[in-house]
């Protein structure tokens, strides 16, 4: 583990010269505005201007967590196409930490949809979304940063073995929006499905962000941050456990090039 923290930065490095090299990486931050503009036409003429902010966040957060997993199997895929992931698995830094640098640097680079929708509403609508609780947003934005990431070396390490990565990236992404609470809050879902999406970390900080945009306190502020980072936390434990025995198996069955 000595390694691991050069190892990361290295693949963070990597992974931001890959967004130069092909741009289509960032086609998600090119779609949430649109989104943006559908959800704020919604709130404008069905009379809910209350629920603006809202409208805001979602296609912030979806641009987030689909960068996540979209780039978590484009990576792995192109890879192996490249005949690079051989070389990372002999490495000495562990798969999970290399994954982790490369897809740290896509969630940094897909906060900036925050800043784009942001500007749909003011410069579009009028909408100027205010934080009410700045150090609520910031705190709740890193923890789901870290979050994201995290799910996103869970995807990497499934896809390693994955035989068509594509299709299953794709039709991952609305559940996890949904489970998620970025289109609708949970507590709005069915009680069995809101009880799933207890479970998964992103739940609770689109609650949290909603309330930190809302000019009432907010209430259990660090039980439900100490939510986000366990989930968080143990989403990417499953992911490092799981990456090391898809790892040992590949090596073992020599299908790396060809899982």
């Amino acid at each position: 583990m000595r390694g691991s923290s050069p190892a990361f930065w290295a693949a963070a490095r990597f992974q931001l010269g890959e967004f130069r090299r092909d741009p289509g990486t960032l086609l998600m931050l090119v779609t949430a505005p649109f989104f943006a503009v559908i959800l704020l036409s919604v709130t404008e003429h069905g009379g809910r201007a209350d629920l603006a902010p809202y409208a805001i966040l979602a296609p912030a957060v979806m641009a987030s967590i689909g960068m996540a997993v979209m780039e978590a199997g484009e990576t792995i895929f192109r890879d192996r196409t490249a005949g690079v992931l051989e070389a990372v698995l002999t490495t000495p830094a562990p798969l999970a930490t290399v994954l982790l640098g490369r897809i740290a640097a896509i969630t940094a680079v897909s906060l900036a949809g925050i800043a784009e929708c942001w500007l749909v509403g003011a410069v579009g609508f009028g909408v100027v979304v205010h934080v009410a609780h700045p150090l609520v947003f910031a705190l709740t934005l890193a923890a789901t940063a870290a979050g994201i990431a995290a799910t996103g070396v869970l995807m990497a390490a499934v896809f390693v073995v994955g035989r068509n990565v594509r299709s299953f990236q794709n039709s991952l992404t609305f559940p996890l929006y949904l489970l998620g609470g970025a289109m609708v809050p949970v507590a709005l879902l069915p009680s069995g499905v809101e009880a799933l999406s207890r479970v998964f970390f992103l739940s609770w900080a689109t609650d949290l962000l909603r309330d930190s945009l809302a000019p009432e306190p907010v209430a259990a502020f660090w039980p439900r941050l100490a939510a986000v980072l366990g989930l968080a936390a143990a989403t990417f434990a499953a992911g490092s456990w799981l990456s090391h025995r898809l790892v040992r198996r590949v090596r073992r069955n020599g299908t790396v090039g060809f899982a």
